[in-house]
């Protein structure tokens, strides 16, 4: 649109395409007139209820009732794009990447106003939130709550048409993809891999990126995996773990610790941590003419059930991280997302198949090797959980207890326990 048809679209009026905002600074404080509560939660509306509907534009140094342009102090432009980057990233969940513009146009007696233009896309992966939590869309000129029957068909459309692992992830970047991880794990893979000159292309063949008009973009599943920092992208995208020296989580914690980076990393700092934790102790007691040493967990079991957690959870529900909670007598392992699609508690315990939530995930696990066995984080045979429940029954004499609650997936291991002699 040339600078005529958005004069001409700015004196028609606001509708589902078109907002308008007369923006007033109190100091380095941003409102916008005529308008109550705070600028950037009402900005979040906007942005998110154009990008769940057709996008569109937001005009900012326009007067919204008599549609005449009274502009922006030149000195207040970098306030103002930062306060609506802010907006874009922290108040709108996933995150709305807008494209920012500025430009004259003609106010009273056709004196030249600078104007901010600010382009919404429309989502074609996401249904967009507030940070708050609604979900809205666009009526005319309006906002409003997108309806709960409404809201869970969209959201069963974009999942089924694009899993979230294979969702360019807006806001990031090839450059926040580690290449010198990415060389590694394409060497160790493929023996006679040698980096093409068309980077970009490898990794879209791979599912790491995918092509947008904007460019080439990290897919969700690129930057878990090779990214320095995925809880910068996708918020919750770490495992906090925390030690109670008693039976409930209170808060008083004896030690707590957050593993960060690519979940690969995550899932072996996690059992670097497990390995040498006095609540995971291996017992020495007296056995016949010596003595013996019996563990109080089997470590692969473990190990299954961080790798579980890991590809399992709901990345789609953001700011919900994997939290383990180890007590004397058990580990508890959540993760954000209840089982998913068909599967039940009975039929994982009845040996069934395992549905995976994210495939792709899963895929890429199998080419990652444990330190504690030499094998793959991911068996294909989907025997995982089985051998988890047979190996840490026969030790503690307690079957592990897979449960839901809420959105969230959890799972208890029970310690074994033995008198010192």
């Amino acid at each position: 649109m040339n600078k005529q048809e958005r004069m001409a679209s700015i004196r028609a009026g606001e509708d589902t395409e078109l907002e308008l905002k007369e923006i007033v600074f109190r100091g380095n404080r941003i409102s916008f007139a005529r308008e109550e509560g705070r600028a950037a939660s009402r900005l979040a509306e906007v942005f998110v209820s154009m990008a769940n509907t057709k996008g569109g534009v937001v005009v900012m140094g326009v007067r919204d009732s008599d549609r005449m342009p009274v502009g922006i102090e030149p000195e207040k432009r970098d306030l103002l794009e930062q306060f609506v980057v802010n907006v874009a990233l922290n108040n709108c969940k996933p995150i709305i990447v807008p494209a920012l513009d500025w430009e004259y146009f003609p106010g009273e007696d056709d004196v030249p106003k600078l104007c901010l233009i600010v382009e919404i896309p429309m989502s074609k992966f996401d249904i967009h939130q507030t940070s708050d939590g609604r979900y809205l869309q666009r009526l005319g000129s309006h906002r409003q709550s997108i309806p709960p029957e409404r809201l869970a068909r969209l959201l069963s459309a974009r999942r089924l048409a694009s899993p979230i692992e294979e969702r360019p992830l807006l806001g990031s970047s090839l450059n926040d993809l580690s290449e010198v991880r990415l060389e590694k794990y394409f060497r160790d893979r493929f023996p006679d891999w040698s980096r093409s000159d068309d980077w970009g292309s490898t990794l879209v063949a791979h599912k790491l990126a995918a092509v947008l008009d904007s460019g080439v973009t990290p897919t969700y599943l690129g930057v878990l995996l090779f990214a320095e920092q995925p809880e910068r992208y996708i918020y919750g995208a770490y495992i906090d773990l925390a030690v109670y020296t008693h039976d409930m989580p209170d808060g008083n914690t004896a030690d707590s610790n957050r593993f960060v980076g690519p979940v690969p990393e995550q899932i072996a700092q996690v059992m670097a941590y497990l390995r040498v934790s006095p609540l995971v102790p291996t017992v020495s007691r007296k056995d016949g003419d010596g003595r013996r040493d019996y563990p109080s967990y089997v470590l692969t079991a473990l190990q299954e059930a961080v790798v579980n957690a890991v590809v399992h959870r709901d990345y789609e529900i953001s700011g919900s991280q994997i939290i383990i909670r180890m007590f004397p007598d058990r580990i508890e392992f959540q993760n954000p997302g209840a089982l998913y699609n068909t599967l039940t508690i009975e039929n994982l315990y009845a040996g069934c198949q395992p549905v995976r939530r994210n495939q792709l995930l899963a895929g890429f696990m199998r080419d990652y090797k444990s330190t504690l066995t030499g094998s793959s984080f991911m068996e294909a045979r989907g025997e995982g959980f089985l051998n988890l429940v047979r190996d840490s029954l026969r030790l503690s004499g307690r079957r592990p207890k897979l449960e839901q609650i809420g959105e969230a997936t959890k799972l208890t291991i029970y310690a074994a326990r033995y008198e010192n002699e």
